[in-house]
């Protein structure tokens, strides 16, 4: 995991690849189109591009109107912006239609960075798994996030799909296979410990495994992409006597960890202990590595958790 690329390229580059496909495939953006690098999509297709400064509601109306018309709209803005100041739209103009509007949220989590709380968009998971008919997809890194932009424009309905800032580790083969609502195995070596992660933790979390494996200690990483559908099956069938499950994601612990909690619950599945690993306060500046050893999210906290469970 040496190689590092922001998952916003991903998407751009997926984006415009996706355009060449797909003739109803437009995009609105909230002054964003540079931080998603989506210069060659502004480029090759300028009348499929819809530019609406910084108005996020506005933005994202127009965009539940263009697929009420039988548009495929990526609709790109910041995390903390459309979560919260656009949630009224996001949740009544396109998921309860169910349109086809496609959420790009980027400095979610943690990713905000140096910008500090107010471009953080920590509780975005939270929010937005509440929220009928919305799908959340939440790539590892830049492979996955090109990957979901075409997974995304298959779906049926609305998409919140959750997007970094600076450059994160490579964690996946280009020739990955993604499957909607299914968790891939990132480590598989033993389950005297699970850790379930998402975004930028998948790979602290990887690094965790590597480490925790030379120390004895067995443990499984589950990539959990899809955040809404969890895919129950395989976590319900991976936590199974487990001696201790860990959700580990780079904003408040009632995103993926309170819906990992929920469905393990609902499954009847009780491993002896279970720790979710994310935020209970608001962030602080800082670069995205620093904060997330901060928050006790990077390898080495995820190292220091699964021990003080054993």
């Amino acid at each position: 995991m040496n190689k590092m690329v922001s998952t916003r390229t991903g998407f751009g580059t997926g984006l415009v690849e996706l355009a060449g496909m797909r003739d109803d495939v437009v995009t609105t953006s909230a002054d964003t189109y540079r931080s998603f690098a989506l210069n060659k999509f502004v480029e090759k297709y300028p009348d499929r591009y819809f530019e609406f400064g910084i108005a996020e509601q506005g933005m994202l109306t127009a965009s539940a109107a263009m697929a009420a018309e039988g548009c495929c709209v990526f609709s790109v803005g910041y995390s903390p912006f459309l979560s919260m100041r656009g949630l009224e739209q996001i949740r009544t103009f396109a998921a309860y239609p169910n349109l086809n509007v496609k959420v790009a949220a980027g400095l979610s989590g943690l990713s905000g960075d140096t910008d500090g709380v107010t471009h953080q968009g920590t509780e975005d998971i939270g929010i937005v798994r509440t929220i009928p008919n919305m799908a959340l997809l939440c790539p590892a890194d830049a492979v996955a996030a090109k990957a979901f932009v075409k997974m995304a424009a298959d779906l049926q309905g609305p998409v919140y799909l959750r997007l970094g800032r600076g450059a994160t580790p490579v964690v996946y083969k280009e020739n990955q296979r993604f499957e909607f609502g299914k968790a891939i195995h990132v480590r598989c070596y033993g389950r005297e410990a699970v850790i379930v992660a998402c975004g930028p933790c998948v790979a602290e979390a990887a690094r965790a495994a590597d480490q925790l494996k030379e120390d004895g200690i067995m443990v499984t990483v589950l990539d959990m992409y899809t955040i809404k559908p969890l895919d129950v099956d395989t976590l319900a069938g991976c936590c199974e006597g487990a001696g201790s499950v860990i959700t580990v994601e780079d904003g408040t612990v009632c995103g993926l960890g309170s819906a990992v909690a929920e469905a393990l619950v609902e499954h009847n599945v009780h491993p002896k202990h279970f720790k979710r690993l994310g935020m209970t306060t608001f962030g602080t500046a800082g670069s995205l590595p620093e904060l997330l050893g901060f928050f006790g999210l990077d390898s080495k906290g995820i190292v220091e958790s699964v021990q003080s469970l054993q």
